[in-house]
């Protein structure tokens, strides 16, 4: 395949915060931009280098497209064109040993038609072809669609895409299933299965994977898949090396009662896993909507066990806001993942905005980013830098125009954490509940009055309910003190909860 390479550096928007210059050692913030990629480009995976360079592919026009967008936001593209009649997605990027490249991508008859022939392409750390072929779908399959890609611990690559057959009888016309592959670095087809609901797969298979992930299990031999597994319910899929299926569990939040059979938990959607604690435990990301607690979709952020159990949670719910989680989770490092939403203000046809949160660990919200200005634009993935920020791909979604791609960088600071700290104070220097109020810098409460050695969980939102901090109380002390000088003027309240119910709640006005 002869390729093309643009190699003229350019972006749409560049800035830099040159704003404020912190009062210890004068440094700056960091620098932060917005690219806009040209019309008719889409993005369909990538990742981050280690010097904070982009790796993004997808496509441009019919063509297959690489995106390589530089720390300071301008980018190069290189194209790889499709057969004549016929369109290229590239879809996943993995970054080999040797610092070349491992791409998978679909040939499409057309745009309309979104299923294909499974592309690999091997590339050096130029971008220069070392080597492609393409696979033939399985016979009675009508193509390839959507998909995921992972490295095994032994170097190889699995793939887990989306395989449509033809079935007369189903809704139309089409079923979805899952297929593995796996490939060797120089792109060697090493096995295949497709994962169908008969046998020899009565249990396992994969339908509609619309947002599938593949995880590598760093605790055992096995490839963890999180994808809609039977009867469509989310589920933790385990494979050993020869795909054979080790362990089938639904994602299950124990804390709501069984609604019916296999739905123990109710539409919890777009799953991520990024994050381990232990050799049991990982952090879960997704969407939850069901008929017992809430009647709307809210972001669900958990600790889950390898069995789908969700053991500890907190939960993203605005009276006004409907929440997908879109994008995923970024892994910034051991303490803190970046988390991506898609937001509706109202109903289903309502504008949606995308927006990002900074997350610990220990399921604490330290901050967000709320995108007003990208009204109709969707989260594609999310990106963490060395530097603790994050980049961010969204993606526009008007019926009526060409949807425009966009790369953004934050710092760390954009996400405006607010910083809380326990300690011992005279009680003749509490002054109230809460003070000073109004403030502007930093608010103190008064927590004497809570159990010590007890967790407790304070938040704070806005006049409309919106969440602006949901934290931990950590240490110990008769005086919490908050940071509040990233939130705007207004008024706000604070409420501090502790396993079972609210033990405090009181009103503040940030000046």
């Amino acid at each position: 395949m002869s390729y093309q390479k643009h190699t003229t550096m350019k972006t749409t928007r560049l800035y830099t915060l040159f704003a404020m210059l912190l009062m210890m050692g004068g440094t700056m913030k960091a620098q932060q931009w917005e690219t806009v990629l040209p019309d008719s480009v889409s993005i369909s995976g990538g990742f981050i280098n280690e010097d904070n360079t982009t790796e993004l592919v997808g496509c441009s026009g019919n063509d297959g497209a690489y995106f390589r967008v530089f720390e300071d936001g301008q980018y190069e593209t290189t194209t790889f064109p499709a057969p004549d009649g016929k369109q290229l997605v590239l879809q996943t990027i993995t970054p080999l040993d040797n610092g070349g490249y491992f791409v998978s991508g679909r040939i499409m008859n057309n745009r309309l038609n979104d299923s294909g022939e499974l592309k690999i392409i091997i590339l050096d750390d130029n971008l220069n072809v070392v080597s492609e072929q393409t696979l033939q779908v399985a016979e009675g399959f009508l193509g390839l669609t959507d998909g995921a890609a992972v490295m095994d611990d032994d170097g190889t690559i699995v793939l887990l895409k989306t395989a449509r057959r033809e079935m007369p009888n189903y809704q139309g016309g089409y079923e979805s299933r899952g297929a593995l592959f796996r490939f060797s670095q120089s792109g060697d087809s090493l096995n295949c299965r497709y994962l169908l609901a008969d046998p020899p797969d009565p249990i396992c298979y994969i339908q509609q994977i619309e947002n599938q992930k593949l995880i590598n299990d760093p605790y055992s031999d096995q490839i963890i898949a999180v994808c809609a597994g039977q009867g469509g319910v989310q589920s933790l899929l385990y494979f050993d090396y020869d795909f054979n299926l080790t362990n089938d569990f639904f994602i299950d939040d124990i804390s709501f009662p069984e609604i019916g059979p296999g739905w123990q938990c109710k539409h919890i959607s777009h799953p991520y896993v990024g994050y381990w604690y232990n050799a049991n435990e990982m952090l879960l990301v997704a969407d939850q909507q069901d008929t017992v607690v809430h009647n709307k979709p809210h972001l669900l952020i958990g600790k889950m066990n390898r069995e789908g159990e969700i053991i500890e949670k907190v939960e993203i719910n605005k009276p006004d806001t409907l929440f997908y989680a879109y994008g995923g989770m970024a892994y910034a490092n051991d303490s803190t993942v970046y988390i991506s939403t898609r937001c509706h203000t109202e109903g289903w046809m309502d504008p949606y905005y995308p927006c990002a949160y900074l997350v610990s660990t220990g399921l604490e919200i330290l901050g967000k980013v709320e995108l007003w200005d990208e009204l109709d634009y969707y989260p594609q993935t999310v990106f963490p830098t060395s530097d603790g920020g994050c980049v961010f791909c969204i993606k526009g979604n008007s019926w009526w125009v060409e949807p425009l791609q966009k790369v953004i960088r934050f710092s760390r600071e954009d996400f405006n954490p607010i910083p809380c700290s326990v300690k011992e104070v005279p009680q003749e220097t509490i002054k109230a509940l809460a003070y000073p109020n109004p403030a502007m810098d930093a608010l103190n409460i008064d927590i004497s009055i809570l159990p010590v050695h007890n967790e407790h969980r304070i938040q704070i939102t806005d006049a409309l309910g919106h969440i602006c901090m949901d934290r931990i109380i950590r240490g110990e002390g008769n005086v919490l003190t908050v940071g509040i000088s990233s939130l705007k003027s207004g008024i706000y309240f604070y409420s501090i909860y502790n396993a079972e119910n609210e033990i405090v709640r009181n009103k503040f006005i940030k000046e």
